[in-house]
């Protein structure tokens, strides 16, 4: 039999041979086999990774209590590490089987129910709600494609129709249904269990994929279902839908046996009470002719309606549908307008052109392909945040992206269409604002010459979209190399002022804790100003500094204990220091460059306070209660000492705390996002690329071309983002975007 085009039902359509039914088990036992091995393989290595990050996220939480719940979230992800992936295992085993074979789940009585609803607090609720969250996020991160592919398989090799998307046995839901009991069993607390299970989904959401590829691409090669085939439905009084074909005899065509426990609805019951039967191709098309009809006469909910339609993942997510091919005279139509010179007509033109020749020649679904994507290039040439140069490259394969799209209907649907997916990567370069897009440059040039040729080049094979898309992806490659050389400087200076902030920091503290109560205001001032980044530079610099780190500090010490309150005993020691300390202090101060104004100011009031303490010991009028205070004395060997004092100083200078932002939390920008700045205040935005953030998040690199790069200090940026001087721009320029816009219109 040729299984090229082959739909769940249709491998089911005769009884099997004993050595192909045994033949079906073993690849059953084996798919069986990927999944529950390959997601416990996730499972543990998730538990790895864990550790870490959960202890990171708690180091950079300002909360007390939440830090504290991280820390004990650590705590038992390492001591419960081999438990929890044991249980997941055989939770995750029962599930997959208990799902795969249709069984039901353990009984509870009614009383042990009502007692179960009873007990269940605001804590079960919310932690239910915030699973489900994880749950979607999951599911909204699957491919499509892969989704139907298993879904089908695996129903298929068990005798059945379509898995409904939640409930099958590899399903997301399935996932965190066998780590919510895995994790139960190890800590009580609600909140816990919640956090642990947040922890756990990026690794699920980024590898469940490659489990349905493997699964996928398996069973195709043993040509289980190599090519699916969703059928038309109606659901609920007219959305179109996808279900399988008309199923074998004692089937209905819901997909399930009469009476089936735990089953689909069976023919006649669909959702509410609607009938749910197979929708022919014309009863799709008389709906799709409403659709039409009411969007000329300007209704927006008809346009909603209709990319709703389009955008079904059951219906058209696959690229080989029981749909009518597009007619051979629309086809030439829009070849002859695909020319450069056809596809710049002024858009009000060129839609006229398209919408003409779709009547004459295609179908309505034809027509209404031609208006929904019409409207996704009206949404790109409205967006802003494309650079015009870019953006009229794109609009040059309107043409082109409707004659895609009416080739393989999944444009809409799926989003590893060929030309979507080269639509939406160079989308993503006309959004970034650190790229070279000014007439003349590589990369525009290279844009420029991907489109010509596709304009010139493309039939019918729409594998020429992934060659372009390759090209582009060359093309980004080069630009990436230009802007890493153009960013080096910059964030080399970023990752220096980062390390030297926070080697001032603690400089500062290291000179806080040599002073004393009556150490004189100028001399406080000039250690908090230049000695501490004197003392920073050269904490840096380590074996290469001009000045030894220990030196520093002893400079430091002199200078304190020379203002300190004097004996007479103590007046010629002072006198034969005061020369090593102005050389000590000119060599330091050598290494900032300071200006002789600087300097001469702070030398002529050192003077001063020399003067005066050296007159006071001559007199004997000393304060010797104020010289017991002193963290630094002189010894008996005549050399300053530091003694250090259990009650911390008063810091050298009080200097503003970093805000934090309050619109936004800076530790959720990552590299590579856009961010608009109004930078002078005169509200005019201005877009940059977050180009580089320093590891400990105190540095951003924001760049921009052609202006460069700059960089910001972390209470700078949150200063912006308080003032609404600055703000995140949505990182999604891509079709999805501009589809998900038409169907929300009400």
């Amino acid at each position: 039999m040729n299984r090229t085009e082959s739909t769940p039902s249709e491998s089911q359509s005769q009884s099997p041979s004993p050595a192909a039914a045994r033949h079906r088990r073993e690849l059953l036992q084996e798919s069986r086999e990927i999944v529950i091995s390959r997601l416990s393989k996730v499972i543990g290595e998730a538990l790895t990774k864990m550790g870490d990050e959960l202890s990171e996220i708690a180091l950079e939480t300002p909360d007390q209590t939440e830090q504290g719940m991280l820390l004990d979230a650590v705590e038992i992800v390492r001591q419960h590490r081999s438990e929890i992936e044991l249980r997941f295992r055989r939770s995750f085993t029962n599930v997959f089987e208990r799902r795969l074979f249709n069984r039901k789940a353990e009984e509870v009585s009614p009383t042990a129910a009502s007692g179960m609803l009873a007990l269940l607090d605001d804590a079960e609720l919310q932690a239910k709600l915030e699973v489900d969250r994880l749950v979607q996020r999951s599911r909204g991160r699957l491919d499509l494609d892969e989704v139907l592919g298993i879904r089908a398989r695996l129903a298929s090799l068990v005798d059945r129709e379509w898995f409904d998307e939640e409930k099958h046995p590899a399903s997301p839901d399935a996932v965190f249904e066998a780590l919510k009991e895995s994790i139960a069993d190890v800590t009580p607390d609600v909140q816990m269990r919640t956090r642990l299970l947040d922890a756990f989904e990026p690794h699920v959401s980024s590898q469940l994929n490659a489990v349905y590829n493997t699964v996928n691409d398996r069973l195709k090669a043993e040509d289980v279902l190599p090519v699916i085939r969703p059928q038309v439905t109606a659901v609920g009084g007219g959305r179109a839908r996808a279900a399988s074909s008309v199923t074998p005899e004692g089937r209905t065509e819901s997909g399930q046996q009469s009476g089936e426990a735990g089953g689909s609805r069976t023919s006649g019951q669909g959702a509410g009470g609607a009938g749910t039967a197979t929708e022919s191709v014309a009863q799709l098309d008389a709906r799709i002719e409403e659709l039409l009809s009411e969007m000329s006469a300007g209704s927006t909910g008809a346009k909603a309606s209709a990319a709703q339609i389009l955008t079904d993942p059951e219906l058209f997510a696959v690229d080989k549908l029981p749909l009518p091919q597009v007619p051979a005279p629309l086809l030439d139509a829009l070849s002859g307008m695909q020319t450069a010179e056809g596809a710049l007509l002024p858009p009000e033109e060129l839609l006229g052109e398209l919408t003409k020749h779709s009547r004459d020649s295609g179908s309505a679904l034809d027509q209404l392909t031609v208006e929904i994507v019409s409207m996704v290039f009206d949404y790109i040439y409205a967006d802003k945040r494309l650079s015009d140069s870019v953006k009229q490259q794109l609009l040059r394969l309107q043409v082109v992206a409707i004659k895609a799209a009416l080739i393989d209907r999944s444009f809409f649907a799926r989003r590893r269409h060929p030309m979507r997916m080269l639509i939406d990567r160079v989308s993503e370069i006309a959004a970034d604002p650190d790229v070279d897009v000014t007439p003349g440059s590589e990369l525009l040039s290279g844009i420029v010459e991907v489109i010509e040729s596709l304009l010139l080049g493309f039939d019918r094979d729409l594998s020429i979209f992934d060659d372009a898309r390759e090209k582009i992806d060359a093309l980004l490659d080069e630009e990436s190399a230009r802007r890493s050389a153009r960013l080096a400087k910059v964030t080399q200076a970023a990752e220096r002022a980062e390390a030297l902030g926070n080697a001032l920091v603690l400089a500062r503290g290291q000179l806080a804790d040599r002073v004393d109560p009556n150490t004189p205001p100028f001399l406080k001032a000039f250690l908090d100003q230049w000695w501490s980044l004197v003392l920073a530079q050269c904490q840096l610099a380590g074996a290469e500094a001009k000045m030894p780190v220990d030196e520093v500090l002893s400079v430091a010490e002199g200078l304190i204990w020379s203002v300190v309150p004097k004996g007479g005993d103590e007046v010629s020691a002072l006198a034969g220091m005061v020369p090593k300390l102005i050389r000590g202090v000119n060599q330091g101060l050598a290494i900032l460059k300071i200006a002789d104004a600087e300097r001469s100011t702070f030398f002529d009031a050192l003077l001063q306070q020399h003067t005066k303490a050296i007159s006071a010991a001559k007199q004997g009028t000393s304060d010797s209660s104020k010289k017991a205070l002193a963290n630094v004395r002189l010894g008996t060997d005549g050399r300053v000492k530091f003694t250090p004092s259990t009650t911390r100083s008063e810091p050298l200078a009080e200097h503003p705390p970093v805000v934090e932002a309050q619109n936004v939390s800076l530790g959720d920008l990552h590299r590579g996002d856009s961010i608009e700045i109004d930078l002078k205040g005169d509200g005019e935005f201005l877009a940059f690329r977050l180009a580089w953030v320093s590891p400990g998040q105190q540095v951003f690199v924001l760049s921009r071309h052609p202006e460069g790069a700059m960089s910001l200090e972390r209470a700078k940026l949150a200063a912006l983002f308080d003032r609404d001087r600055a703000r995140i721009v949505e990182a999604d320029v891509s079709i999805d975007r501009a589809i998900g816009r038409i169907a929300e219109a009400v």
